[in-house]
């Protein structure tokens, strides 16, 4: 059993009749279908559980409508994502509270810090107030957190250790770093959230590889942040525009947990059977949920 611990499936991507990236042993390929048969088919090939975080303020109404339609399928969490949180009113943090408080949500989040865009054109102040925010709410809560830390993990990481006191564990969300960046986040309590990323043929892609196989298999969970970090697509048929039309999908998973026992030298059952029962832990989900 796997659950996809982060995935955007209220994206209107997935809207009518869409391509998406699809998987079987043989490996990955092209296929087509509305979300509805695609969560069907992710069902049959053993994707269990979809943990569905925020991303922008305005869509929580749409992700809180698609949890509701498969309330059974889909976790979700709630926040306001560093990149756009210049798109929400400093007064709308109130209604993420009450949206929060009112709602069965596993996480809040994504939350965290986004320095990929120059500071000239991104209120790094900003996020930090949001950040700051989404700590507090998420202790508030008892909940743990999905951070998104991108080019940023220094200051990240010491508002982390300056608010430890808040924290209830989490993932850090699509995570690239070095062991030793990876070790800091998992003594503040954290896992690594492993995905399409792993998958890739590039220098990042190499040092993530070097870190999934030093740190403790008990620190890492699975996830594809879909419809979005597509796995290296070279050996995927089709065209180049066909390719750079596909969603990412959880059936992907599969790989991202063959490769992650190949670097560890251990099974892909071992591993699997770990990253579940992490997730599980991470989430404070039930297993007896599944099956």
């Amino acid at each position: 059993m796997i659950i996809d611990s982060h995935a955007h499936y209220s994206s209107f991507r997935y809207q009518n009749r869409f391509p998406y990236l699809d998987g079987n042993s043989e490996g990955l390929f092209r296929n087509h279908g509305t979300r509805q048969e695609l969560f069907a088919h992710m069902r049959e090939e053993g994707i269990v559980f979809l943990i569905e975080p925020s991303v922008r303020f305005s869509d929580q109404e749409t992700q809180l409508a698609l949890v509701r339609e498969y309330p059974s399928y889909i976790g979700c969490a709630l926040g306001v994502h560093p990149k756009y949180c210049m798109d929400a009113a400093w007064d709308k943090r109130e209604k993420l509270w009450e949206y929060a408080m009112k709602n069965p949500i596993v996480a809040i989040g994504e939350t965290g810090l986004d320095y990929s865009v120059p500071p000239e054109k991104s209120n790094r102040l900003y996020q930090k107030m949001w950040f700051l925010y989404q700590l507090r709410l998420a202790h508030a809560c008892s909940l743990p957190l999905i951070l998104h830390i991108r080019e940023a993990d220094r200051d990240g990481l010491q508002m982390l250790r300056n608010h430890k006191d808040l924290l209830h564990g989490g993932v850090v969300h699509c995570f690239g770093g070095c062991p030793k960046t990876a070790n800091a986040y998992l003594e503040l309590g954290f896992v690594l959230g492993i995905g399409g990323k792993l998958l890739q043929t590039n220098a990042e892609a190499d040092i993530l590889k070097e870190t999934v196989r030093e740190v403790p298999l008990e620190s890492l969970i699975v996830e594809t942040d879909a419809p979005y970090v597509l796995p290296d697509l070279k050996n995927v048929q089709g065209s180049k525009s066909q390719k750079s039309n596909l969603r990412n999908t959880s059936m992907i998973l599969p790989k991202v947990i063959e490769e992650i026992a190949r670097l560890r030298e251990e099974s892909p059952e071992t591993v699997e059977q770990a990253v579940f029962a992490n997730t599980l832990r991470v989430f404070r989900l039930h297993e007896k949920f599944f099956l």
